[in-house]
């Protein structure tokens, strides 16, 4: 059972202030934003923008936004320079001066766009069902659909899974079938990239997430600060926070952290020894 969140902050925060780099890894759709009522409207808040820009002056802190979308588009919509993105739940990273795309996945490309055009044909006639090709994965959104036909979506899209010349992976969202490619890698492997690329020792990870996929990392990091977003359920994470509005603190939190961090260490001469002859 994970724990509020706000309950332990201070156990947490002296890890925080020990750590000599902290990587701070957080989703975007449901724990930095609200879902919207389609994927083009979820845009954070005014709050929310301030609070991520401010994290990006900490030379000891390395942010990487995660999320279902494309690595462009969660870039563009949060727009934080030095910042690392990772999109399709883990299977493209970039971050300053480099760009991953999984080898397997990239690989598969031109049969998810095959299948994108099938799952759309297959739905054209139930109102509200929109399918996104995201490169990588597709996203069948259902939000706008009545609710008696949810079953009759779930149908269609199974039958075009069954149907289809490639295995793929079926997990549901909030009101969304994710789809993509039978690879063994996961956000936990995203995570394990980073922190590899970052080449910090002693590094401190922190992981805040809402989404089922969210939880190979958690998972992962038996080590780190894993946060479940939406109350605490049946989570592999330590801790939990109730939605956005109490992740936008916890970021704010975060950034007043090292801010006393860093003013710490300007006002602590070093040390000088002293040794005789």
């Amino acid at each position: 059972m994970s724990q509020p969140f706000f309950d332990v902050m201070q156990e947490v925060g002296a890890r925080i202030e020990q750590a000599p780099h902290v990587l701070l890894c957080m989703d975007y759709d449901g724990t930095l934003t609200p879902f919207a009522v389609t994927p083009p409207r979820a845009n954070l808040s005014a709050q929310m923008d301030r609070a991520l820009l401010a994290l990006a002056d900490h030379p000891a802190l390395s942010v990487a936004i995660f999320s279902g979308r494309n690595r462009g588009d969660v870039q563009s919509m949060v727009g934080v320079p030095g910042y690392i993105y990772v999109g399709n739940h883990g299977l493209e990273i970039s971050g300053p001066g480099y760009v991953f795309i999984e080898p397997n996945a990239a690989a598969k490309v031109e049969t998810l766009e095959h299948l994108a055009a099938e799952l759309s044909a297959r739905l054209q006639d139930i109102e509200g069902a929109m399918v996104e090709f995201k490169g990588l994965t597709i996203s069948v959104h259902f939000r706008q659909v009545k609710q008696e036909e949810w079953d009759e979506v779930r149908r269609r899209v199974h039958s075009a899974l069954a149907a289809a010349s490639h295995p793929f992976v079926l997990n549901t969202g909030e009101k969304v079938f994710e789809i993509r490619p039978r690879v063994d890698w996961t956000k936990g492997n995203a995570v394990a990239w980073i922190r590899d690329r970052l080449g910090q020792p002693d590094l401190l990870t922190i992981y805040v997430g809402d989404d089922v996929s969210d939880e190979d990392a958690f998972k992962l990091l038996q080590d780190g600060v894993t946060v479940k977003v939406g109350g605490s359920g049946e989570t592999a994470a330590r801790y939990h926070l109730d939605g956005p509005g109490e992740v936008r603190k916890f970021a704010e939190w975060i950034d007043e952290l090292h801010r006393h961090k860093e003013q710490h260490r300007q006002t602590v001469p070093d040390t000088v020894a002293v040794g005789g002859a």
